[in-house]
């Protein structure tokens, strides 16, 4: 046995430990987990048919593209200000947004983002700055596929790898899904999922459930329920769960009030 063999052969055993370890510790949900064996299952195909795609998108991207805008900061949340999630900043510590650019275009170096949208207000193509990006090269890159009321998003990285795949679906302008997948490896590709409840067409109630590991057959999950002040800014996320087998009741307020970017369809 060569030393590959041998790494292999321990991390299959701490694996199998690990996995007692959660299933004795946490109560999974073994149809959610399959669920999302078979998300992660769609989106590393998509990943697949497009890794080898990125100058054909490029170039359509380009040939569409009409208007630009810049935003600064969001480095930390999946796409920036145009972030999918109407909650994800709001309830994991770090994540922001950013803000946009309301002028003229920055000078590169003050800007973190910049979108590309088509005639009819769509977004394209996101290219954000990283340590090796250049004024006109090795742009982190983001490309946008639209199919009905599905949206997929392919990430680029600044050496051209394709590592992460999105897919919103959306209900008459809606989004009632959000998937994200980092899927370098399908055997060991993680899987971040939103679904959402609309009450009165404001959004009522989210299931968030944040790092899905079907290698680890383990998910953590949340159901928040969304309150809104008059003028339909978020204002505060409620979650019950439970905690050492008593019911506790977690709050994030909104502080100012939260109204989300989207994406038009």
């Amino acid at each position: 046995m060569d030393e590959f063999e041998n790494m292999m052969a321990e991390f299959n055993d701490w694996l199998e430990d690990a996995k007692k370890k959660i299933k004795a510790s946490v109560q999974i949900d073994p149809s959610k987990l399959d669920a999302f064996v078979k998300i992660i299952a769609e989106l590393f195909s998509i990943k697949q048919k497009y890794a080898d795609k990125l100058s054909e998108l490029r170039t359509a991207a380009e040939e569409k593209i009409v208007r630009l805008e810049y935003s600064k900061g969001g480095e930390t949340i999946h796409r920036g200000y145009y972030c999918p999630s109407p909650v994800l900043d709001l309830i994991i510590g770090g994540m922001k947004r950013g803000r946009l650019f309301k002028k003229k275009k920055p000078e590169f170096g003050n800007y973190s983002y910049e979108y590309g949208f088509d005639m009819d207000g769509r977004l394209l193509r996101v290219k954000g700055v990283n340590e090796f990006t250049t004024p006109n090269s090795r742009f982190n890159e983001e490309y946008l596929i639209y199919i009905g009321d599905v949206v997929y998003g392919l990430e680029f990285d600044n050496l051209g790898e394709l590592g992460v795949v999105s897919k919103c679906i959306y209900d008459n302008g809606k989004l009632m899904k959000y998937e994200r997948s980092v899927c370098g490896m399908e055997k060991f590709a993680d899987l971040h999922y939103e679904e959402y409840t609309y009450d009165n067409d404001r959004l009522s109630e989210v299931d968030f459930f944040f790092n899905i590991s079907p290698q680890l057959e383990l998910y953590e999950e949340e159901r928040l329920s969304v309150e809104h002040d008059q003028d339909g800014n978020i204002i505060r996320l409620i979650s019950d769960e439970i905690v050492d087998g008593k019911a506790e009741q977690f709050i994030y307020n909104v502080k100012p009030p939260k109204k989300t970017a989207t994406l038009k369809i």
